[in-house]
């Protein structure tokens, strides 16, 4: 997919400003204003690498750190800008890659006339030369290759100010860090310290950082006894800058079009008393009626996990989550809100449904292995690929193909040998891939499994706000190789596919299932969760984390949206009147089996023989026998103790003690052509259960 096309409809997402929203402050006569200095700490994408930046706290603004634009441009991708003042109020800007832009500290605006190049990486701009691509490489576009996208930011519009000096300018902290971002360079201001991320979601991230015990604490001692105007408004100013730049409507929300047609602080501002009082919380002193009216946003905006705002410090275990939550009772459920914890548990309840289901049918399987990052079972002519969220070791794969490092042994690899290894198995004709308890992850994990079950080797997305589709074409290495070339293309399997479906398979485990029933494979189990747009998580100036649906969205091959969930060929789940879903008929080898034949009809039998081409891959798995059942089977571990990998979050999908699936954290990154840098890295992974703790918490405290 061509960058400079994709990040138009982006930039459209970035112009929208409110018609008297906000009040403007004349940017030169604060450049003259009277600051002190001091300086802010940047771990440069990790703990140990640190430098020290000078920063200024102006005296209209004392409690918002600005640094200069070319610090922050170091710290972030390591090159340097060149910028010439102009003498007039404006200074131009170069980028590495050459492109410029205008910042202008005068009207406080950022100007270019080519967007992507003035934002992004060199690096990804360059990306068809750059050592970013692994198993998924974007295929050749020449079409429209010089097509550029002038922008302007008005950050006057926003009330937040530039202010320049003899060689560089001076941003808010926080501005910088939502201005350039991409998904392999974050930034965030927590705790008075710029960290700098690799990756959305890890150990190391803004999210695992945004919601440490460690930041928890220091917000509710900073803010006990209060919040500093200038901190509240810039706060709620820079909120509503990077929603209305970031926000790609879904769809779900009540007053979708209305903040379509206006921008954030005019919805909040028009829309009901409720949106009303909420927008007065965010812009409270009090820090607990601030904490309850950000979490109250999670009544309007929650498209299924892609969008949330979290307040960590929602905790009835202390004094100060305790009185934001009776800021919340206080506002009561607004009467125009979405009941997302229903939603949530509804889900939740198919997901463990399923887990339960599918743990039952293993202990009846010929064989059964279990793996680091999935499980992998066979009875009969059938066999059955479980895993719960779309996980790659992204390091490990960039160092394989482009370090001679070692082939990672995940997701990926676990995949292509369970499969080839059917394939090989002349007994196994059905191959059953399980989302049945997955939350989503990244895309390009789809994009590679659909490549070896079906040779799918593009993807259909809406960009902007409009509902003209895009097709962005890829390549697969199937073998894993580090080639993408014939071998690929010769690797047929010779057998039928499957997919397992829930209401918790939300993202990309939703999105697995539109590209399947695309291609005319089986859907066995309940409606899919949902899910169409790419996500993105940000940190708000005083810290709270939040992460917002962005500007695309997945839909099928006819441009048809996604995001309400994909019916099965075959939904055989049973729910009794107490809600309680059996989902026995779906994980059942026998009824699987039967249902294949009826589905594919006698498809192989019929259909001349296909010659099959597989490479094995060093990518093997080493198992101990062990007997889960009857029968032999491989490998140590049960599904409830399923291994993590050393990338994942303190909040994984692994099972809980119990086999359910747990209730708190967030099961999802994922990356497939972004928008931001070309190069198939969409980020699409839900949050389906990351605040249902939460959720719990409210309802047994009679919040709702």
């Amino acid at each position: 997919m061509n960058i400079k096309k994709t990040i138009a409809g982006i930039g459209a997402l970035s112009v929208l400003i409110s018609s008297g929203a906000f009040t403007a402050m004349n940017a030169f006569a604060a450049d003259a204003a009277e600051y002190r200095t001091g300086k802010i700490t940047a771990h440069l994408y990790s703990e140990e690498k640190l430098k020290d930046i000078e920063c200024r706290y102006y005296n209209d603004m004392p409690n918002v750190p600005y640094i200069k634009l070319s610090d922050f441009y170091s710290c972030w991708i390591s090159q340097n800008l060149e910028i010439t003042n102009k003498n007039d109020g404006t200074y131009e800007v170069k980028v590495p890659i050459g492109v410029t832009g205008t910042i202008d500290v005068n009207k406080d605006t950022v100007s270019t006339d080519d967007l992507a190049g003035f934002c992004y990486p060199q690096y990804l701009i360059e990306s068809g030369s750059s050592n970013v691509y692994t198993y998924i490489k974007e295929a050749e576009d020449t079409e429209d290759t010089e097509e550029k996208t002038s922008d302007t930011t008005d950050f006057s519009a926003y009330n937040i100010d530039l202010r320049g000096d003899e060689n560089d300018i001076w941003w808010p902290v926080a501005t910088l860090c939502d201005y350039y971002d991409c998904n392999l360079n974050q930034g965030a201001l927590i705790d008075d310290t710029l960290y700098f991320f690799n990756y959305i979601i890890g150990d190391y991230s803004r999210e695992t950082i945004g919601n440490s015990s460690a930041h928890k604490d220091n917000f509710t001692a900073k803010y006990e006894n209060g919040r500093p105007k200038d901190l509240v408004e810039y706060n709620y100013n820079e909120l509503c800058f990077n929603f209305d730049r970031t926000y790609g409507f879904p769809g779900r929300f009540i007053y979708n079009d209305l903040l379509a047609e206006t921008n954030f602080d005019t919805m909040l501002s028009t829309a009901s008393d409720n949106t009303k009082k909420i927008k007065q919380m965010l812009l409270s002193e009090d820090a607990h009626e601030y904490c309850a009216g950000y979490e109250l946003l999670n009544n309007y905006f929650w498209d299924g996990g892609h969008t949330y705002f979290y307040a960590t410090m929602i905790d009835e275990k202390t004094d100060f989550g305790n009185k934001v939550i009776d800021n919340i009772r206080a506002v009561g459920f607004p009467e125009d809100g979405i009941d997302y914890a229903s939603i949530f548990s509804n889900s939740l309840t198919s997901g463990n449904a399923a887990l339960d289901a599918r743990n039952k049918m293993f202990e009846t399987a010929d064989t059964y292995e279990a793996l680091k990052y999935s499980e992998y079972a066979v009875k009969g002519d059938t066999a059955v690929f479980s895993f719960l969220e779309f996980k790659e070791e992204s390091d490990n794969w960039l160092s394989y193909y482009y370090k001679n490092g070692e082939m990672p042994q995940d997701l990926i690899t676990e995949f292509y040998n369970c499969v080839t290894k059917a394939n090989a198995d002349p007994a196994i004709k059905n191959f059953v891939i399980d989302l049945g308890a997955n939350g989503g992850g990244y895309v390009s994990i789809v994009e590679y499994m659909m490549g070896i079950i079906s040779d799918l080797d593009k993807i259909t997305v809406i960009s902007g706000r409009g509902d003209e589709s895009a097709t962005i074409q890829y390549l697969v290495d199937k073998n894993l190789d580090k080639a993408y070339d014939e071998k690929d293309k010769a690797m047929k399997l010779d057998l039928d596919f499957g997919i397992i479906t829930s209401n918790y398979s939300f993202s990309c485990g939703n999105l697995m299932p539109a590209l399947a029933r695309d291609a005319g494979i089986m859907l066995v189990g309940e409606k899919s969760g949902g899910g169409t747009c790419s996500t993105n998580r940000f940190v708000t100036p005083d810290g709270l984390v939040y992460a917002l649906s962005t500007g695309i969205k997945f839909v099928d091959k006819g441009g048809t949206s996604i995001d309400n969930g994909i019916q099965p060929d075959y939904d055989i789940v049973k729910t009794d009147d107490d809600g309680i879903k059996d989902y026995s008929e779906v994980y059942n080898f026998s009824k699987l089996s039967a249902l294949f034949t009826e589905f594919y009809g006698k498809k192989t039998e019929e259909a001349p023989s296909v010659t099959t081409t597989t490479t094995t891959t060093s990518a093997t798995t080493t198992t101990t026998t062990t007997s889960a059942s009857s029968t032999t089977t491989t490998e140590t571990a049960t599904a409830s103790s399923t291994s993590s990998s050393s990338a994942s979050t303190s909040s994984s999908t692994t099972p809980n003690a119990d086999g359910t699936l747990p209730d708190t954290g967030n099961n999802s990154i994922g990356k497939a052509a972004t928008a931001a840098c070309a190069v198939l890295m969409i980020i699409a992974g839900g949050a389906m259960i990351f605040i249902s703790r939460r959720n719990r918490n409210k309802e047994d405290n009679g919040i709702f």
